[in-house]
């Protein structure tokens, strides 16, 4: 009885992952396709270029397809920021085998938003690798960059990867940048960033975010109920309860084939008329024997004769 317990449980939790996996799965789906990662408005890439971003000041390590970079054109983070975000991007593009970037400028080069981390990252880590960049545009209130925002970049077998999940990124990567100290459209002395963000932390939490959403396998759908435990609570506590009922009738009707039948009593395979006629042949030799021995006059040993028994019967290009 315990042993068809256990299996029964064991049946049922297995049912309930799998209903539970698959239900999350489809409704983040939908929601990914609704998203198509963050919403902008349209504008002309024809914007006046103001100072040209100094290459010099990119920082890069790693090995190819695991590079980690950071290009801080605008002076946002310290030296030691700098070394220490970028040991941590260093060690998110190995584990992840992805090509890891951050770039903060003021200067879009005459290029929109999108098109700017495009570019950015086919040059620093080539056309069609997989990689993630990341763009942080001090605007400055100029007149030029009013429709254009930060930006994530994808290329490679990180599109897919990364698909849908942009928006989440940067909820999680806006939260760390905090809110602006003084005038956010001007470069805070005090804190060295413009408008007193907190870049460090916010580049760390990417970091953090490209390690949680780059994985595969069991890991991945461990993020995907994590996220959307979060967001849908209610969603997830009605995901909980069909999910039960599925496997709950699935489960009854399979664990039926399970259960143990009464055992036949012997006295079934007996057949009663063999039993009978071996009585009465028995009476009959009995008599026989017994009528011949007294008939008879002549002596002699017995002679017996004998006899009987019976039978025992188992890539693409960039997007967003």
């Amino acid at each position: 009885m315990v042993k068809h317990k256990t299996k029964r449980a064991a049946i049922l939790l297995t049912m309930f992952a799998l209903i539970a996996t698959l239900i999350t799965m489809l409704f983040t789906g939908m929601r990914a396709n609704a998203d198509g990662g963050l919403v902008k408005t349209s504008y002309s890439d024809n914007f006046i270029e103001s100072t040209y971003n100094d290459r010099s000041l990119i920082k890069k390590t790693g090995i190819a397809g695991q590079y980690a970079l950071i290009a801080d054109f605008d002076n946002c983070l310290t030296d030691s920021e700098e070394s220490a975000l970028l040991e941590i991007l260093e060690k998110t593009a190995k584990k992840t085998h992805t090509n890891v970037g951050v770039v903060i400028t003021r200067d879009l080069e005459g290029k929109s938003d999108k098109k700017f981390t495009d570019d950015f990252s086919d040059e620093v880590f080539g056309a069609y690798t997989k990689s993630i960049m990341l763009m942080f545009l001090n605007s400055y209130n100029v007149p030029q960059y009013s429709s254009c925002q930060d930006w994530i970049s994808t290329d490679g077998d990180a599109v897919q990867k990364f698909q849908g999940k942009t928006t989440r990124m940067f909820d999680r990567i806006y939260d760390k940048l905090g809110e602006p100290q003084g005038n956010k459209y001007a470069y805070n002395e005090s804190t060295r960033t413009y408008g007193g963000y907190d870049y460090a932390s916010a580049i760390n939490e990417y970091a953090k975010c490209v390690k949680r959403y780059g994985g595969s396998g069991f890991s991945a759908v461990l993020v995907i109920f994590g996220d959307f435990i979060i967001k849908h609570p209610t969603g997830f506590l009605m995901i909980v309860v069909v999910s039960i009922l599925i496997s709950l009738a699935i489960v009854h009707g399979k664990v039926k084939g399970y259960k143990k039948k009464a055992p036949i009593s012997a006295s079934n395979y007996i057949d009663r008329r063999c039993t009978n006629v071996t009585r009465q042949v028995d009476q009959f030799v009995r008599e026989y024997t017994t009528s011949h021995t007294h008939s008879s006059s002549s002596g002699g040993g017995h002679h017996g004769g004998g006899g009987g028994g019976g039978h025992h019967g188992g890539g693409g290009g960039h997007h967003r």
